[in-house]
């Protein structure tokens, strides 16, 4: 069945020069796309984004002919990255249309058209755009987002002013499209101060309010905004100090006090916010270093939601380590799908053995982990975007659908034509 391919161009901001050789198999993956998609939306931002999320919510458009297949709503967090080159960033919530998953159920067979060259049968029908619902306009580069998973509506976001802002989305207006760009910034409904840049946020997902951040100076702060005094300044009750800078960081889904944390230096740690003011570290401090890939930097890390104890490492070299929480002596398993460094690593939410990978090599792959080591794990690449991969998630609305965002202004919503896994 052909792919739905859908662009939607806006004005983009000036793009770092792309190399004849990376256009060229951007144009070879282009005309190979209805081949490799079952669903595939290119969109051009106006600036880049460094973080994307999709939100749990999906909801279904019913066609006006019942015989026509029904739409998925799905909406998209994500925030520009212009370096001072915007008056205001903003953080945006998109619109993403998508066929529902029982597509063969609702087809109508007499209004499919042949296709002879490709002799097979398309779709006459196309995706209404993605649309922008809602912008919230903050000072400073959107460097990461996270809305709180009890309370949707309540988004943190990093800026590079150091500051994180929580905004409460309903509080703020819908976008309304104007000639002229609305600049007038919005009023966090918390601001809490700081000086230092910050990638790394995470909530938790088992205690509400509960807001984990790490900065470019090693310092993790722990915030309870269920705390929160307008009369006060919000303070951290918790925090830590590592030796180096904090890249990433991550709660573990199925336990509400301990938590991952990467860091650049090659090593990552894993703590317990129980045990005194400072909580306890669980694990010793630990460094990835093997004979194909000397210490670098971790740039990610993820828990694994249904495995308990599996934690999974990505670095700066293109590496990734399978652990075991019980023995972290060594690794379980260690492969290199990146030829150069990973920009995020995410387990599916569903099944245990699938995890994805992003990297600054251009890419996405998708792998199954429980193949042999004879067995390459990397079963689909998604090769579409023309600079680094900044961020990518996983969407609620199907089990194989994906959005990511590169450097290039580019944001791709994408499934796999067959999964083979």
């Amino acid at each position: 069945m052909d792919s739905e391919v859908i662009e939607v161009d806006d004005q983009p901001s000036e793009i770092p020069l792309i190399d004849e050789e990376t256009e060229k198999k951007y144009r070879i993956w282009k005309k190979n796309s209805p081949y490799l998609y079952e669903y595939l939306s290119t969109n051009s931002l106006l600036w880049p984004s460094l973080t994307v999320q999709f939100f749990p919510d999906v909801t279904t458009q019913v066609t006006e002919n019942k015989s026509s297949t029904d739409i998925l709503l799905s909406r998209l967090l994500h925030g520009t990255y212009t370096l001072g080159q915007s008056v205001v960033d903003s953080i945006s919530i998109l619109q993403i249309p998508s066929f529902s998953s029982n597509l063969n159920q609702n087809l109508d067979i007499s209004k499919l058209n042949f296709n002879q060259d490709k002799e097979e049968f398309e779709i006459n029908k196309t995706l209404p755009k993605p649309k922008v619902l809602q912008k919230i306009n903050q000072i400073g580069d959107v460097n990461k987002l996270k809305y709180m998973p009890q309370k949707p509506n309540v988004i943190a976001s990093a800026s590079s002013n150091g500051n994180l802002n929580i905004f409460e989305r309903t509080r703020h207006k819908s976008f309304q499209k104007s000639i002229i760009d609305d600049v007038d910034v919005n009023k966090a409904e918390i601001t809490i101060d700081g000086e230092l840049e910050i990638f790394a946020l995470d909530w938790n997902q088992n205690k509400e309010g509960l807001l984990l951040s790490g900065d470019m100076e090693g310092n993790i702060h722990l915030y309870d905004l269920t705390t929160y005094d307008k009369k006060k300044k919000m303070e951290s009750f918790k925090s830590w100090k590592e030796n180096t800078n904090i890249n990433d960081i991550e709660w573990f889904p199925t336990h509400d006090s301990i938590f991952g944390a990467a860091l650049e230096d090659g090593s990552f740690v894993i703590r317990d916010i129980r045990d005194g003011k400072e909580g306890q570290r669980i694990s010793k401090q630990i460094t990835t270093t093997t004979t194909d890939s000397p210490t670098s930097s971790i740039n990610s890390i993820s828990i694994n939601p249904n495995f308990a104890t599996g934690i999974a490492t990505g670095d700066s070299n293109g590496l990734i380590n399978l652990w075991d929480l019980r023995n972290l002596d060594s690794t379980i398993k260690e492969f290199k799908p990146h030829s150069s460094s990973i920009t995020q690593l995410k387990f599916h939410p569903k099944f245990p053995q699938i995890i994805a990978s992003s990297s600054t090599d251009h890419s996405v792959k998708l792998h199954n982990i429980s193949r042999s080591k004879e067995e390459d794990p990397t079963f689909f690449q998604h090769l579409g975007h023309m600079l680094e991969v900044n961020d990518f998630d996983w969407s609620y609305a199907d089990d194989w659908t994906l959005a990511s965002v590169a450097a290039d202004n580019s944001l791709h919503v994408w499934k796999p034509s067959k999964v083979d896994i």
